[in-house]
């Protein structure tokens, strides 16, 4: 089993509103204060309390810290999360969330990372609520995060270069990749914590089928025509039975051989899972090739590129589905001809072609020789 947890984020997330919602679901607010506590920071509190949003009751986090007057640049920030002695992915993570930041900072401000010096981010708020983020996940055990495609909203926000479009230019960086739909709400829904946050975990934009354990709402600040909360659901994955996939396909009957050909390398270098072409007759009895790519969930994207790229189709049709993998297992047996490496799945054993085909070609015997010896071996 998996543990995930899925993010619905129909008005936004910041960096509040999520730990709000992972407290909610789970993680114990005393833990995870007694842990924040190990930052080298200056005197602060944190507090839980309910609110009501729209009629529906979520949790707010609320902290409260004497104003700093100077600002920190990564290296600080990471040093102060380092000497903090988190749990390892927890620390991993909290450092991956800054490093993105100050990375989409440099970006805006045309300067090096080095040169970034964090002011709203920087503050303690924002340094315990990524923290605290993260340690929540760990506590939770989560292995991997999901998330709802994110408002895109219009307006402005204040900051401390004055006033800017909102999603702010950081925020706009560090979303590069990700799904946004139209939103009617005005102001800042996405704050660069949050945006921040999402990308550290690598949060993956689908839905995916889980059993649900637990549900925490994080309610955040602002005040809108819909209830500004962020849920979180805690779910399992049973990921030892099936996944998904996205399949691409598409019909071709002016390529070549050659052309068709030389894709079937590009796509498996590229992180394809499997590759295939099905012979066809299409419209007005032309013979045709069906291509077929199955690739890792969410890479449909760039792999549609290769295709145009590299084949002569228009267009494609792409697909969810699941894939059952049987349980299995690598090995290596010794025979006559050398070292083979194997698959082994219940009565089925593969024996690996590269490593047959290196066998053969150094022993100077045929290919199904040292196909048939290593299936022998690893049967014995």
């Amino acid at each position: 089993m998996k543990k995930i947890a899925y993010l619905d984020c129909p008005t936004g997330i910041s960096g509040d509103m999520l730990l709000a919602a992972l407290i909610d679901a789970g993680a114990p607010l005393d833990q995870i204060r007694e842990q924040l506590k190990k930052l080298d920071l200056d005197s602060w509190q944190i507090e839980q309390q309910t609110v009501i949003k729209q009629g529906l009751a979520a949790q707010h986090v609320v902290v409260s810290f004497e104003r700093q007057h100077y600002h920190r640049n990564l290296a600080d920030i990471l040093a102060l999360i380092e000497a903090a002695d988190f749990p390892p992915k927890a620390s991993e993570l909290a450092s991956a969330a800054f490093k993105l930041l100050a990375a989409a900072e440099a970006k805006v401000h045309g300067c090096s990372i080095g040169e970034v010096h964090f002011h709203e981010v920087g503050a303690v708020d924002s340094i315990l609520d990524i923290c605290g983020v993260m340690l929540s996940l760990d506590y939770l055990q989560i292995e991997q995060v999901y998330c709802s495609a994110l408002p895109l909203s219009e307006g402005s926000v204040e900051c401390q270069h004055g006033r800017i479009a909102v999603p702010a230019p950081a925020v706009v960086q560090l979303l590069k990749g990700m799904i946004l739909a139209p939103s009617g709400c005005r102001g800042e829904l996405i704050t660069p914590t949050g945006a921040a946050l999402l990308k550290a975990v690598a949060a993956e934009q689908q839905t995916p089928c889980f059993r649900l354990l637990s549900v925490g709402a994080g309610a955040g600040t602002k005040e809108l025509a819909e209830a500004n909360i962020l849920r979180v659901m805690i779910g399992e994955i049973d990921d030892s039975k099936d996944e998904s996939v996205d399949v691409l396909r598409t019909n071709i009957d002016d390529a070549s051989g050659e052309l068709l050909g030389q894709l079937w390398d590009k796509a498996i270098n590229d992180g394809a899972l499997d590759i295939s072409y099905s012979p066809l007759l299409m419209k007005k009895g032309r013979p045709a090739w069906e291509l077929q790519l199955i690739v890792p969930t969410g890479e449909s994207g760039r792999f549609a590129q290769l295709i145009f790229e590299h084949t002569t189709t228009f267009g494609l049709r792409v697909s969810r589905e699941q894939r059952i993998i049987a349980p299995r297992h690598k090995d290596t047996v010794k025979t006559i001809y050398g070292e083979i490496g194997v698959t082994i799945s219940g009565n089925t054993i593969a024996p690996e072609y590269e490593d047959c085909l290196a066998a053969a070609d150094s022993n100077k015997v045929s290919f199904k020789q040292v196909y048939a010896a290593a299936l022998a071996a690893a049967e014995v």
